[in-house]
């Protein structure tokens, strides 16, 4: 049904910087709901053109479509470098298109661009109803100093104040919002998500061709593998995983890891692990997204060892494809309703505590069964995480801000 009976659907914007291909899939499905009539407005179309990524040290073009299902227009955008960065994204072309779009209400991804900005002070100054999404993290409001937290809190405050609606990604982003000063009515759940389906059938299908696969990447048929997934940076902590490889593999010699990725470690590692003695350790660079299945489909364990991670969507997808999950306590993926659950779907440690990683590992790795039980009940979880919640948490926000 649209807003009534026999009334259009909701004309609905949503502000984004750039294309991310982990948004891609929930456009697509919000494009096929009939109260949505779906416009994207990008500031550019870089994440959908091959292009260097300053954190990886190479060149991406990524093997999903990102602008396939879903209406979007592109605007002008002032700003001629690589995403990244306040100016980045600079857009004064949002203020007409909202103005003539004649939209219902508007949806800005965070408020990190000067796009952002404009949207919400175009939507305010034509009282339409203004939603924010973000992966902001109440984990690293401590870490602040004294001035900046509190120049922080100024201007969060007095910006938070235009918005209608929340949409709420995980407990910490929850925790976030109600540090300054959100009222709970303006909550609306629609977690990140990946396509679950899809990651679920592929590693299925990937796990009967096991032992090819493993013997493609050069692993052994009985190693029990870590895996990391994601940019060999120092905020990462990589190094973690290679730390605690050392300190077990006398105990379980068939202990592995491989890291998928690249980045500014990458050669200290390769360098470590060539001169540390230590076994089963692979470095597979960076992979595409149609290739991580595979690789999540081969693996034993997913570590995640972030020092900052505020909603990392490969926790996501190695849950979605049977594996239970090791992660920091830095990471915004675990916590009351979050995705890792202690004992249930995997183990939380302390960020940057090797020997606390190690002894998670030693757990999992000692206990088949309870390695196996939290995989099964990880897949289980993830589906209360799904492409469908976040679309049902974007129609309830819409209902409310539009008939409000």
């Amino acid at each position: 049904m649209g807003r009534g009976e026999g009334s259009r659907p909701f004309r609905l914007a949503i502000v984004l910087c750039h294309p991310v291909q982990y948004f891609s899939p929930l456009f697509r499905q919000l494009a096929q709901q009939a109260e949505i009539d779906l416009t994207v407005l990008y500031s550019s179309l870089a994440g959908s053109l091959p292009a260097k990524d300053r954190e990886f040290g190479i060149t991406v073009a990524w093997d999903t479509p990102v602008l396939d299902g879903y209406k979007f227009k592109t605007l002008m955008n002032l700003w001629r470098g690589a995403p990244g960065g306040f100016w980045s994204s600079a857009s004064p072309g949002i203020v007409a298109e909202l103005r003539r779009g004649r939209y219902d209400a508007v949806l800005v991804y965070g408020w990190g661009e000067v796009s952002a900005w404009l949207a919400i002070m175009a939507a305010r100054s034509r009282n339409m109803p203004c939603m924010i999404t973000s992966d902001s993290n109440y984990i690293y409001e401590k870490d602040l100093r004294w001035l900046k937290a509190h120049v922080k809190k100024a201007v969060l405050r007095t910006l938070f104040r235009n918005i209608q609606a929340f949409l709420v990604t995980g407990p910490f982003n929850r925790m976030f919002y109600e540090s300054y000063g959100v009222g709970n009515d303006k909550f609306f759940l629609a977690p990140l998500a990946v396509d679950n389906e899809y990651f679920m059938q592929r590693a299925e299908l990937a796990r009967r061709r096991k032992g090819e696969l493993r013997g493609r990447y050069g692993i052994p048929a009985d190693v029990v593998l870590l895996l990391f997934v994601g940019k060999l940076i120092p905020r990462k902590r990589p190094f973690d995983i290679l730390c605690a490889l050392k300190e077990l593999q006398p105990a379980f010699p068939n202990l592995g890891a491989a890291w998928v990725g690249d980045g500014e470690l990458r050669p200290h590692l390769e360098t470590e692990i060539a001169s540390g003695g230590v076994k089963h350790a692979f470095l597979l660079g960076f992979k595409n997204q149609t290739e991580l299945p595979d690789l999540y489909a081969v693996s034993d364990i997913f570590v995640l060892p972030s020092w900052h991670d505020p909603m990392p969507l490969v926790t996501n997808e190695a849950m979605a494809s049977g594996l239970p999950v090791i992660a920091s306590n830095r990471t915004g993926v675990w916590g009351p309703g979050g995705l890792v659950r202690e004992g249930e779907t995997g183990i939380v440690y302390a960020a940057g505590d090797t020997e606390a990683l190690s002894e998670a590992v030693r757990r999992l790795v000692g206990d088949p069964g309870i390695r196996r039980a939290m995989a099964k009940r990880a897949t289980e979880v993830v589906q209360e995480f799904g492409l469908g919640r976040c679309v049902n948490g974007v129609l309830e926000a819409l209902r409310f801000v539009v008939r409000r």
